[in-house]
């Protein structure tokens, strides 16, 4: 029904995003540095279980301690892996790792299906958007890769104050974009947080899903940017 459709909003991390090197690679790296040694496709089908079974968990994650559920993480995936380290020294070695990775600026990448994607958006008249649960970084890496240009608007949940799955962050961008709950579409790749809380607001959701993680969602599924069309 794009005939109905006004906007297009994007989550960040995950849909036009990916970290390099990933959380994958940094895993497999910190499991090396152990000895132990994985193939990579069971180290996917285990960072997979993780992330769906931790969905729900992730949604109510306190940023002010993640600690805790990143253990939890770890110890998923290392189960599953049929790995036995001490999790507690693991995941804090492994966290470490992450952030600093994280907080580079030039370890955010644009997939490749991602300006192609919001140019077409934007080239079928409707607003962009993109809502994140990031800190300033957000703002940096946007300029870095040149792609502020391509949205209408970019709430940050750092500079407004509420984070997703709350429907207030994608209230905000709305009354900045100036479309209805019902002519906006929502891309994120966590169910619970993004999708949710997208449709907690009245926006129609999809769920980007690259890793083949939740192929029983239920949701409305694309695998790439480049399926966009299907969906809107």
């Amino acid at each position: 029904m794009r005939h109905e459709l006004e906007a297009v909003l994007f989550d960040a991390g995950g849909v036009l995003w990916d970290l390099r090197p990933s959380p994958e690679e940094l895993f497999a790296e910190a499991l090396a540095d152990r000895g132990v040694h994985v193939g990579s496709a069971a180290l996917r089908d285990a960072l997979n279980r993780a992330d769906r079974l931790l969905d729900d968990e992730f949604a109510r994650l306190d940023v002010k301690d993640e600690t805790g559920f990143w253990r939890r993480y770890d110890g998923v995936a290392l189960a599953e892996l049929g790995v036995d380290l001490d999790e507690e020294s693991f995941s804090e070695t492994l966290s470490l790792r992450l952030r600093e990775t994280f907080a580079k600026v030039e370890s955010w990448v644009p997939f490749p299906d991602a300006v192609p994607a919001l140019e077409r958006v934007r080239d079928l008249g409707f607003m962009t958007g993109l809502v994140s649960n990031a800190s300033e970084l957000a703002r940096r890496v946007l300029r870095h890769l040149d792609m502020e240009r391509l949205f209408d608007t970019v709430v940050i949940s750092e500079e407004v104050g509420v984070r997703k799955p709350d429907p207030r962050i994608f209230k905000i961008a709305l009354e900045r974009t100036g479309s209805s709950p019902s002519g906006t579409l929502f891309l994120g790749d966590k169910p619970a947080t993004d999708i949710a809380g997208a449709t907690g607001a009245g926006l129609r959701g999809v769920l980007v899903d690259r890793r083949g993680t939740f192929p029983d969602s239920g949701l409305v599924r694309i695998r790439s940017l480049d399926d966009l069309e299907e969906a809107l």
